[in-house]
């Protein structure tokens, strides 16, 4: 006689239901400290998570869930990465638990980053979109706060939407996300009450961090092209991800489609560049600008910075001087030469037909509330040490 066992429909379920898990180990191979480092986790290397329960993973360190996002860069309804932050000694190895988990045993964390695209029509409405083109350079007036713009609590960037394609820098005083309270331009209450505004004026400089041409002189701006675009990739609770893009810009002889992405992590004042292109380039720029006829500085190791203090708007009497610092660095493989050009202090790049030129660039404003350095001096220290713990995490 043969027994038959009878499972309960309820369990069942519940097996079906059943969390997938990933155990990794998350690795700093920097000769330093790092405190929130970007941990990014590629799923498609991950076949222990299916596709559809990618969206549902959470992560754990010691047993406790910390903050986390899931971005699907390429728009296709799929997860393609997980971030998150991490704390890591010299060389330390920590391990981390991704989970899948219901919505209703997720904790609530806060949004620490922020980003926003922005048309206007005269006298019409602000439009928030994630994605604007134009074939002409006509964009400039046609965005508000002129193109892209994002931050963290420590520092905002925007990148204008016209020929210069400039990233400009906004500073904070007190450590909190504001461009949704002041569009860039605070009203004379906010400033009273403690908000940022805008710290550098770039005229037609390298800002800071800015991807430009380079004539053999000078650096030149994206001036001849078929198409510009901005675009939102991704903004969630601890990584915003924008890209300015060039179809068809006339250079060296070609016609080069061209996107330089920009990622600003949570807890962060520093940013990465990453720059791919359609075609060989034998010469990019980026770099800083002199500020107020500061001093510069600059190594042979692809690393530059500025210190200064200027008026940052052309308004003089009701707007005072800021005191800021900039910096780029860019890793050793990707520096051609260094040169200083009138007030820009530049980085010459070449770039290969399929890799990723990866740069780094950071700010601070001396308005700062917890401002770190109060000088050059302390200011171009704090570069170099940034400059070598940049490598990033390994994860297996």
């Amino acid at each position: 006689m043969k027994t038959k066992i009878l499972i309960p429909a309820f369990l069942i379920c519940v097996s079906m239901l059943a969390a997938e898990t990933l155990n990794l180990k998350i690795t700093n191979p920097n000769k330093s400290e790092l405190k929130n480092a970007p941990v990014v986790v590629v799923l498609d290397k991950y076949k222990e998570i299916s596709i559809k329960k990618r969206s549902d993973l959470a992560v754990f360190v010691d047993g406790k869930q910390i903050s986390s996002q899931i971005d699907d860069l390429n728009k296709d309804g799929i997860a393609d990465e997980l971030v998150f932050l991490l704390d890591l000694q010299a060389g330390q190895t920590r391990k981390v638990m991704l989970k899948t988990i219901p919505s209703s045993q997720r904790d609530s964390f806060p949004i620490e980053v922020y980003a926003d695209l922005i048309t206007k029509a005269k006298n019409g409405p602000k439009v928030f979109v994630n994605e604007v083109s134009s074939t002409k350079n006509d964009m400039y007036n046609a965005m508000f706060h002129h193109g892209v713009a994002f931050e963290s609590a420590l520092i905002a960037y925007r990148i204008y939407f016209d020929n210069k394609s400039t990233v400009d820098v906004y500073g904070k005083k007190k450590q909190q996300l504001e461009l949704a309270k002041t569009g860039w331009y605070p009203t004379d209450e906010q400033l009273n009450n403690g908000f940022g505004d805008d710290v550098i004026q770039v005229f037609n400089l390298v800002g800071v961090g800015t991807v430009k041409g380079w004539d053999g002189t000078k650096a030149i701006h994206i001036d001849k092209f078929d198409k510009r675009t901005q675009r939102i990739v991704a903004s969630g609770k601890l990584r915003t991800i924008v890209e300015s893009e060039v179809e068809g810009w006339q250079y060296e002889g070609k016609r080069i489609n061209m996107t330089v992405r920009y990622i600003l992590y949570a807890r962060h004042r520093d940013g990465i560049v990453e720059v791919r292109a359609s075609e060989d380039i034998a010469n990019l720029a980026t770099g800083v600008q002199q500020i107020g006829g500061g001093p510069i500085m600059a190594s042979n190791k692809g690393l530059v910075g500025s210190w200064g203090t200027d008026f940052p708007v052309t308004d003089t009497l009701k707007y005072k001087k800021q005191t800021v610092g900039l910096g780029v660095f860019v890793p050793k493989k990707f520096v051609k030469q260094q040169i200083v050009e009138g007030a820009n202090n530049l980085v010459l790049m070449p770039y290969q037909k399929g890799e990723t030129l990866r740069f780094h660039f950071t700010a601070a404003a001396q308005k700062e509330e917890k401002i770190p350095f109060t000088s050059s001096e302390q200011f171009f220290t704090y570069l170099k040490s940034w400059s070598t713990a940049l490598e990033p995490v390994v994860v297996k």
